[in-house]
């Protein structure tokens, strides 16, 4: 076979169609060895080629670099991301310690995670769901995807009915509370004010600049504010759905 560093490069959007086909079939020879080398190479404009090649290799060929085809879905914007987490989602259980690891050690990883359950777990059925059952409690307990997770117990009757309710009861209370805090602490904070002085000046960028750096702490306890108001409207939407569950 041709060196495989050649044919990655070849991989390359503009590659003309039938130099890229050849490459894309030599590379189903590729050694096991060498499949790290087709993820995510060289530039973005590789990476569909490289994804055209895993595709076809499918599993098990591919099970030696599952973690770095799961790394392939933190952004779906990223070129082959559909197409690679199509992929994981047909693997099924030979994917689930890799998911675990990601969940353990990248419980922040909130647009990561997110993806990992909108496009793989929330397809599994409950004897994947059960394998997995410690990270989503352990996720549940904190507050990036811990609504998933919550959900995910639910769905699968994994965790009761009523001891979901009560942790979302505790979750409300204490984010209502953050919010009232927050108030208290900053009696002159108007974050509606805020946003129509800056909506003013927001067109005319050398004073929106001005404007928000001479505001910058406002903005910053505005912003806080939103997040857990929208946080507390997410907990409240679940808890409705927990509550006509059956």
């Amino acid at each position: 076979m041709d060196d495989i560093n050649t044919l990655i490069q070849k991989l390359e959007w503009d590659t003309p169609v039938e130099e890229k086909e050849n490459a894309i079939k030599k590379l189903q020879f590729v050694n096991d060895g060498e499949l790290p080398l087709l993820l995510q190479p060289l530039t973005k404009g590789h990476w569909d080629g490289a994804t055209e090649v895993i595709i076809n290799l499918g599993y098990p060929r591919v099970e030696s670099i599952l973690p770095g085809l799961l790394i392939w879905i933190q952004d779906l914007n990223w070129p082959g991301a559909h197409q690679i987490s199509d992929l994981l989602r047909e693997i099924g259980d030979p994917l689930i310690p890799y998911i675990k690891d990601v969940f353990i050690q990248y419980s922040d990883d909130q647009e990561w995670i997110g993806w990992i359950f909108e496009l793989i777990v929330d397809q599994w059925n409950t004897k994947q769901i059960t394998q997995i059952q410690n990270e989503l409690i352990q996720l549940s307990k904190g507050r990036t995807n811990d609504l998933k997770a919550l959900r995910t117990l639910l769905v699968h009757r994994i965790c009761p009915k009523e001891a979901i309710e009560l942790i979302m009861q505790e979750k409300k209370k204490n984010i209502s509370l953050e919010i009232l805090e927050l108030e208290q602490s900053n009696p002159g904070m108007d974050c509606e004010e805020l946003q129509r002085e800056f909506s003013e000046v927001i067109f005319k960028p050398e004073c929106s600049r001005v404007y928000y750096k001479q505001n910058e702490g406002e903005f910053s306890l505005c912003n806080h504010k939103s997040n857990l108001q929208h946080y507390l409207s997410e907990i409240e939407d679940l808890a409705r759905e927990v509550s006509e569950f059956v």
